[in-house]
């Protein structure tokens, strides 16, 4: 039977429709799946969250310095986190079972079944104060699959905010939308700010957020140290001048602080 002309028309639109798609869809792409669009822009790590019940398998910690403050890129070119790590390439979304973000969280954070407590962590137990909402979870493939972002999920909330687990640890991350022209945020003042690696921090969102990255992993620190915290405080004051002999160097700053917050962690 001959196609009429309404009918061809919607099949011309409907393979338009996958083509568009097709940079982010792998097959299986469901219809109603998170908006490209709405994922495409820059993201800021707002929360590190872990599991409070099952503090012994902690790779990381709650508001972590070393991720807390990261800002993460999402086009159809690629996905990367500002935090040197290997980017994702020609990204590709494929659905995953849509459902209460709870019962999500619950089923990719298993405990094992030895634990004195439930199997299912709770949004609760990993401290986020969310809503229980349907959500629509996405899982992302790259090229080349050696990106830790190779696998990973994400999850779209109401309010500019973005659930990811990055690398497949035992940890979520909360993001929220940059908007265009939002205010850099260092540990100190930007509107005070004269040296010239102030000035390069504050003209950059990756080095301000490495910056109080680098203020409140001081201060863990600081708070472990006991008696040891005038060897601390020696040794942020050293560091301090090594740093600004970058001077308005980003590379130099950015690999500077980026250092300095994994020492610190180790203390």
């Amino acid at each position: 039977m001959p196609l009429t002309p309404l009918l061809r028309r919607w099949r011309a639109l409907r393979s338009a429709r996958w083509l568009l798609l097709g940079v982010w869809c792998v097959t299986g792409c469901a219809t109603g799946a998170v908006s490209p669009s709405g994922l495409q822009g820059t993201w800021e790590v707002v929360q590190v969250a872990v599991d409070r019940q099952d503090q012994p398998h902690w790779a990381w910690f709650p508001d972590d310095p070393r991720l807390l403050g990261r800002a993460l890129e999402i086009s159809a070119a690629g996905i990367a986190l500002d935090d040197d790590s290997r980017a994702c390439t020609q990204p590709a979304l494929s659905d995953l079972a849509p459902g209460r973000l709870q019962d999500f969280i619950g089923q990719r954070f298993p405990r094992p079944a030895h634990f004195d407590t439930p199997v299912a962590p709770t949004l609760h137990d990993f401290g986020l104060d969310l809503p229980d909402a349907a959500v629509a979870p996405v899982q992302i493939r790259c090229m080349p699959d050696a990106s830790p972002w190779n696998g990973a999920w994400l999850v779209q909330l109401s309010g500019g905010r973005l659930l990811t687990n990055y690398d497949n640890g035992g940890y979520v991350l909360l993001l929220q939308r940059r908007e265009p022209g939002a205010a850099i945020r260092a540990s100190f003042a930007c509107s005070k700010a004269h040296s010239a690696v102030e000035q390069a921090i504050c003209a950059s969102p990756t080095l301000a957020g490495y910056d109080r990255s680098v203020a409140a992993a001081y201060r863990r620190a600081l708070g472990r140290a006991g008696d040891d915290a005038g060897a601390v405080k020696q040794a942020q004051l050293e560091w301090l001048r090594s740093r600004d002999a970058c001077g308005a160097d980003a590379a130099c700053l950015g690999q500077a602080m980026r250092e300095r917050v994994e020492q610190l962690m180790q203390q």
